[in-house]
């Protein structure tokens, strides 16, 4: 049987495309082995995949490879380094123990791991857990570095609230909208139904931002009891459990917001 290195290739963010492990730059390192190893080659690319998603259901050719492996069609295997394969242990586990049942030597640009020996594969198993940590690490830069901006001003949360546009990454007011926020407020203090409200805003063709079926009565309620338009909101940060308490731009009085609170408790 001819001998070929399956070479497999994957960046994880667009950084890796710049930083010299880009997708051309892998292919190039594995075709060169394969000329150092006398070996024919055959190409795997997985193209650009999240490291945040690092089960195989979103990899559909290292699905393929794999099975490939199952089958016994693959002797010879270059990454650019493990993390190619996966940086989450569980699911690296699972690839590092079909390759050894399978036999399957792995190449890099620094060597040859042969996982069936206890050193070798020890050693693979420190530098996963090394580039487990670094992704890690990795991650929650990104969310303290996330977290930051929004301190400093930065809108973070998708499409603004109605009354407000995103420029420069922050939140200013749209003074169309804001006038008919006010009036919202101002006919709500006066006696009108939330039901009257949106009839209103219907007839005059006055679009929510999130619906294509126009204003709900949920919607206006929770516009009457949003706080960004007295000039603040919190930011809550799942992954670092964090609430940020931000500054926005007001265009109603405390006092106005404040009597439309004590006017929807005793609705």
């Amino acid at each position: 049987m001819t001998n070929i290195l399956h070479i497999y290739t994957r960046v994880s963010s667009s950084v890796q495309e710049t930083d010299g492990t880009s997708l051309r730059t892998q292919e190039e390192l594995g075709i060169q082995k394969a000329e150092e190893l006398g070996f024919e080659y055959r190409l795997w690319n997985e193209g650009g995949q999240s490291s945040k998603y690092e089960d195989l259901h979103n990899r559909p050719i290292l699905r393929r490879l794999l099975l490939e492996v199952e089958n016994g069609k693959v002797e010879n295997l270059f990454v650019f380094n493990t993390d190619r394969l996966s940086r989450n242990q569980k699911t690296w586990g699972g690839i590092r123990w079909k390759l050894k049942q399978n036999r399957v030597r792995l190449h890099t640009p620094s060597g040859v791991i042969d996982l069936s020996s206890p050193m070798d594969d020890l050693i693979i198993g420190i530098l996963s857990e090394i580039s487990s940590y670094d992704n890690a690490l990795r991650s929650e830069r990104s969310q303290l570095g996330k977290l930051q901006k929004v301190r400093n001003g930065y809108w973070m949360g998708g499409p603004p609230p109605f009354g407000y546009n995103i420029e420069d990454g922050m939140l200013v007011e749209n003074t169309d909208e804001s006038q008919w926020v006010k009036r919202i407020f101002d006919r709500y203090l006066a006696g009108w139904t939330i039901q009257k409200i949106r009839e209103k805003l219907d007839e005059n063709g006055i679009k929510p931002r999130h619906k294509k079926n126009g204003w709900s009565v949920g919607s206006l309620q929770k516009m009457l009891r949003n706080t960004f338009y007295i000039g603040h909101y919190q930011y809550h940060d799942k992954k670092l459990a964090e609430t940020v308490q931000c500054e926005c731009p007001a265009f109603l009085t405390e006092t106005t917001w404040n009597r439309a609170q004590r006017l929807r408790g005793k609705t």
